[in-house]
């Protein structure tokens, strides 16, 4: 398959988030508060987005799965996230996520490229290179963020002629200091925390083809040729660095994209099947049954 994975632009966003009517800067780059409820509305179903993001949390704690990986979002704490990756909110941490409160600044690839920033090159490195990607902000960092959030807020509300090349030029440096302080950070857990043996670099390495291959590629036999070993192995190596099969790590990446797509996307159940190319109807639906233990249909209606 070739076609695109579905996604949701940032204008989509801006309208979850309550931006869809502040400016036409929203089709390009935002930045606002959101709330718990707002953030629920977001991430209770996979969704993958179509921009550069960060959140950066002002309140509460909670627990965010990012590709079938679980990750912890506490107070002052900055979630980047690179586009085409799957954003879920799980069930257990609903509550907590209700609780608590963060800054939201997104901006297209192409604000990025017209402002010569290359998140791409930097993303794409530290997809396979960086263990988490949550990062701490420091106090220096904590008021210089608030900074900018106030006066492009105060942007957003004025009258002002100019105000909206202003929020650009702001949103531009803005981005370009979040990626200086993930490439600082991506270099800090290089050094500090490197790979650990070759089975933890193949364990990543496994995980990095699976996210690239898994709507075309759906067995082992296809990943351990790509990495030089044999299945067995593979399966072995996986099992033992995180405890799930290599076949169960491929099974949750269909499974999450199968949900974005049902939740997400105006294809029909059968589209979908195709798209994620299984042979038949009736093999996809006993596939995400055997996984979720509800129908493809019973998913979506709910």
């Amino acid at each position: 398959m070739t076609e695109p994975y579905y996604e949701i632009d940032i204008a989509q966003l801006a309208q979850m988030t309550g931006l869809a009517d502040v400016t036409d800067m929203s089709k390009e780059f935002i930045i606002t508060l959101i709330s718990g409820k707002e953030a629920l509305s977001l991430l209770q179903y996979p969704v993958r987005l179509n921009v550069y993001a960060a959140i950066y949390c002002t309140q509460g704690h909670f627990d965010i799965d990012i590709n079938v990986t679980t990750y912890r979002v506490h107070k002052d704490t900055m979630l980047l996230y690179a586009p085409g990756s799957t954003m879920q909110i799980k069930e257990s941490e609903m509550e907590n996520l209700l609780m608590s409160e963060a800054v939201l600044v997104a901006s297209t690839k192409e604000f990025l490229k017209e402002g010569g920033i290359n998140f791409n090159g930097l993303f794409e490195r530290s997809v396979k290179l960086m263990n988490n990607p949550c990062i701490k902000i420091d106090e220096d960092g904590k008021r210089i963020l608030a900074d900018y959030y106030r006066l492009v807020t105060d942007l957003y509300k004025s009258c002002l002629d100019g105000a909206e090349n202003a929020i650009c030029s702001i949103g531009t440096s803005l981005m370009c200091l979040l990626g200086n302080i993930w490439k600082g950070e991506m270099s800090r857990q290089l050094v500090s925390s490197p790979f650990q043996n070759r089975t933890q670099a193949k364990y990543e390495e496994f995980l990095a083809l699976v996210s690239e291959n898994f709507m075309n590629e759906k067995g082992v036999a296809f990943y351990a040729e790509q990495m030089c070993l044999t299945p067995k192995y593979l399966t072995t190596l996986v099992k033992n660095v995180s405890g799930r099969t290599a076949t169960e790590w491929i099974d949750a990446f269909i499974v999450l994209e199968a949900k974005n797509l049902l939740k997400y996307s105006d294809l029909t159940v059968k589209e979908i099947g195709y798209r994620l190319n299984f042979q038949s109807i009736p093999s996809f639906h006993k596939f995400f049954k055997t996984q979720t233990g509800m129908t493809p249909n019973e998913y979506r209606a709910g």
